[in-house]
C-alpha cells in the first residue's frame, strides 16, 4: 500500500478545494494508494484565533522530497494582451499586481504581463500598476485612493493577477461613474465561480486548477512506482472572455443579463445543473442541522463515541477513527507544534459498524509512524482527511475520515462540528470525574467535622473560620439570604505554588505564607463576608449582595494586598492565588454544589496559568 499526503492551506477557499478535488479524482479505488488530505493553514500566523492549530496535520504527515506542478501563465497573458489590442483597440493597459506578497504566483504573473506588453511593443508604465495583495477589498480601496474621479483614469484596460482584485477594481471604477466594458476593460485570473456572476461577468484566465491537482497526483503516483519524473510539471492557462472586456459568452450556461442602463435583468432560465446543485446544498444543510441537534446537549466521551456510528452514516463517511493523546496539549500561536510519540485509538468505525468500540484506554500508536495502529485491518485505499481535534489553545488528538465523495468544503464543516463535540465531551467527562472526586472529598471532610464537633470553629494557624465553622456559618447565611430574596457569590481560592514554597524555603515559611494569604482574603473582602480556610491552602468566601461586576475589583485588590503583605511578612517572594467564583440565588443556594462549581472554575484558571507558563 502506497501512501500520499496532500497539504492544502484552507478547504474553504475555492482554489484549495479545486486542487484537492483534482488530486482525489486521480486516486480512484483501482489504484493501490492511500491519499491523506490535510488542511494546514500556517503556523505562527497572527490573524484569526486558533487556525494555527491546523498545522498539526503537517507535523503528522511530514515529507522530505518535494515535487510540484505549476501554472505557466506567459502564453495566456500574451493572448490576453493580443486580444485587448486587436479585438478592442486598447493601447494603455494597467495591471492589478500581488507581487508585494512575495509569492511566486504574484511575481510570475507580473513578469508575464510585462513580457506580453513587450512582445506587442507596448511600454510598461509603473503608474498604471495597482498593488492589491490578491485582496478584493484592497483593490477597491487603492483604486479609489489612486483615482479621485473618472477623469483621472487614463487606462483603457486592466489585467489582474487574480479575479478578486479584478472584481474590487471593477466595483471601484463603477463607483466613479465609469462603465465596464465601455470605458475600461477588465480581465482577471483564476476563473473562479464568482467570475461568472459579477456584474458584468468577468473575463479571466483559467489556470486549470483541477488539472494541476490531477497532474500532481499523477506525478506522486509515478514516483511511488519508481518512475523518474521532473521536479516540476507545467500546466498551461487559457483565456476566458466574457462581458467585462466586451465579449459575451453564448453557450447555454445561465448568467445574469444587463439592460441598456447597465442594470441586471432577472434570468429565470435555471438549468438542470443549477437545480441539482441546489438539491445537494439542501442535503448538506439538513446534515449540518442534524449534527447540531446531536451535539446540542453535553455528552460524556462514551456517549458521544457511541453516537459516532450514526453520525458517520449521516455524513456519508466510509470510515472514521478518533485518536487522542495521553493528555491534552497546549499550543499558542508562537509555539512550535510538537506531536508526542504516543497516542491512543479510542474508536474506529467502518461501513457503519464500530470495528473498535469505545475504549477508555484505547490502542496505542506512534502518530509519527502510523496514524492508526498497524493492527487495524481496514480498507486503506482511496482518499482520507486528517483533522486535528482542538478547542482554543488546547489540542486533544486527531480525527481521520474516509469521505464517500469529493465535497471537501462541506466535509471541512462537518469535521469542525465533530471535533468541537469531541473536545466538549472530553472536558465534560473530566469535569464529571473531578466532581465525583470532589464530592467524595467533601463527604469525608463533613464526616470528619462531625466527629470533631467539639473543636473550636476558628482555624488555629490563620485565625479565620476553619472548615466546620465556615460550613456552619455559610449554611445559615444562605438560608437567611434565600428567605430575604437575596443573591450573592461563593468564591473558592487556592494559593499558587505552596508546594514549591515548602520545598524551597521550608514549612515554616509555608505556614507564614498561608497566614499571610488568610490576611489578604480577610482584608480584600468586606467585613460582612464569610471567610474560611477549608484545608491546606484552600479558602472559601461567601459574599451576600455582591455581583459579577465587582469581581475585577476584588482580583485587583487581592493582587495589591499580596504585594504589600508579602513584603510586610518578610516573605522571600510575592504571593499569588487562583480564584473561582459562582453566583447563588434564592432558588440555587446549595453550599456543596456552589463550592463544587466554584472549585471547577478555579481549576480552569489553574489550567490557563499552567498553559501560559509553557
Amino acid at each position: 500500500m502506497k501512501r500520499i499526503a496532500l497539504f492544502v492551506h484552507n478547504l474553504t477557499v475555492e482554489y484549495s478545494l479545486t486542487i484537492a478535488q483534482g488530486v482525489a479524482s486521480y486516486f480512484t479505488q483501482d489504484k493501490d494508494v492511500k491519499l491523506v488530505l490535510a488542511q494546514t493553514n500556517q503556523p505562527f500566523y497572527h490573524p484569526g484565533l486558533y487556525g494555527y492549530q491546523y498545522w498539526t496535520s503537517a507535523e503528522l504527515l511530514k515529507a522530505e522530497d518535494i515535487h510540484y506542478t505549476f501554472c505557466d501563465c506567459e502564453k495566456a497573458y500574451d493572448q490576453v494582451i493580443d486580444h485587448l489590442i486587436k479585438k478592442h483597440g486598447c493601447k494603455n493597459i494597467g495591471f492589478l499586481s500581488a507581487a508585494a506578497t512575495s509569492s511566486k504566483e504574484g511575481s510570475s504573473r507580473l513578469n508575464a504581463f510585462k513580457k506580453a506588453l513587450k512582445n506587442h511593443k507596448l511600454e510598461y508604465n509603473p503608474d498604471n500598476e495597482i498593488e492589491a495583495l490578491f485582496i478584493r477589498e484592497a483593490a477597491f480601496n487603492i483604486t479609489l485612493n489612486k483615482y479621485k474621479s473618472k477623469k483621472d483614469v487614463k487606462v483603457d484596460a486592466f489585467v489582474a493577477a487574480n479575479d478578486l482584485m479584478a472584481e474590487g477594481c471593477m466595483k471601484a471604477l463603477q463607483s466613479l461613474g465609469l462603465k465596464v466594458p465601455k470605458d475600461v476593460k477588465i480581465i482577471g485570473f483564476d476563473d473562479t465561480v464568482r467570475a461568472s456572476f459579477t456584474s458584468p461577468s468577468l473575463s479571466t484566465i483559467d489556470q486549470n486548477i483541477a488539472a494541476q491537482g490531477y497532474a500532481a497526483a499523477e506525478v506522486a503516483h509515478k514516483i511511488l512506482l519508481g518512475e523518474k519524473v521532473p521536479r516540476k510539471t507545467s500546466i498551461f492557462a487559457e483565456p476566458v472572455y466574457r462581458q467585462s472586456c466586451g465579449c459575451v459568452k453564448t453557450n447555454n450556461t445561465a448568467f445574469t443579463c444587463f439592460n441598456q442602463e447597465g442594470n441586471p435583468v432577472e434570468n429565470h432560465n435555471i438549468n438542470s445543473r443549477t437545480i441539482e446543485e441546489y438539491t445537494e446544498s439542501s442535503k448538506d444543510i439538513v446534515a449540518i442541522y442534524s449534527l447540531i441537534d446531536t451535539f446540542y446537549t453535553n455528552h460524556t466521551l462514551q456517549e458521544l463515541f457511541n453516537s459516532l456510528t450514526e453520525i458517520t452514516s449521516q455524513m456519508k463517511f466510509e470510515s472514521m477513527a478518533v485518536v487522542l493523546y495521553e493528555k491534552p496539549l497546549y499550543f499558542k500561536k508562537s509555539d512550535p507544534i510538537i506531536i508526542p510519540d504516543k497516542a491512543f485509538l479510542r474508536v474506529y468505525i467502518e461501513k457503519n459498524q464500530q470495528i473498535i468500540p469505545y475504549d477508555e484506554k484505547g490502542i496505542e500508536t506512534n502518530p509519527h509512524k502510523q496514524l492508526i495502529p498497524e493492527s487495524i485491518k481496514s480498507n486503506l485505499r482511496g482518499t482520507f482527511i486528517v483533522h486535528p481535534i482542538f478547542s482554543g489553545e488546547k489540542q486533544y488528538g486527531y480525527l481521520i475520515v474516509k469521505p464517500s465523495n469529493l465535497k471537501f468544503q462541506m466535509h471541512h464543516v462537518y469535521l469542525k462540528l465533530i471535533i468541537n463535540a469531541i473536545a466538549n465531551a472530553y472536558d465534560f467527562t473530566q469535569a464529571l470525574t473531578k466532581n465525583e472526586i470532589l464530592s467524595t472529598k467533601n463527604e469525608k471532610l463533613l464526616k470528619s467535622n462531625q466527629e470533631l464537633n467539639f473543636q473550636n470553629s476558628i482555624d488555629e494557624l490563620t485565625q479565620v473560620l476553619n472548615r466546620r465553622g465556615f460550613m456552619d456559618k455559610a449554611e445559615k447565611e444562605l438560608k437567611r439570604a434565600a428567605k430575604a430574596g437575596q443573591s450573592g457569590m461563593v468564591f473558592f481560592a487556592d494559593m499558587d505554588g505552596l508546594k514549591k514554597i515548602n520545598d524551597t524555603y521550608g514549612h515554616r515559611v509555608g505556614d507564614l505564607a498561608i497566614q499571610t494569604e488568610a490576611r489578604v482574603l480577610s482584608d480584600a473582602f468586606r467585613t460582612t463576608d464569610i471567610v474560611g480556610r477549608l484545608s491546606g491552602d484552600e479558602f472559601a468566601i461567601l459574599s451576600t449582595g455582591i455581583t459579577k461586576n465587582y469581581i475585577s475589583t476584588i482580583r485587583s485588590r487581592i493582587e495589591q494586598l499580596n504585594l504589600i503583605y508579602s513584603q510586610e511578612a518578610g516573605l522571600p517572594l510575592t504571593l499569588s492565588l487562583s480564584l473561582g467564583n459562582v453566583s447563588f440565588t434564592p432558588g440555587k443556594a446549595n453550599l456543596d454544589t456552589l463550592l463544587s462549581k466554584a472549585d471547577q472554575k478555579l481549576y480552569k484558571e489553574k489550567e490557563l496559568k499552567h498553559a501560559s507558563r509553557q
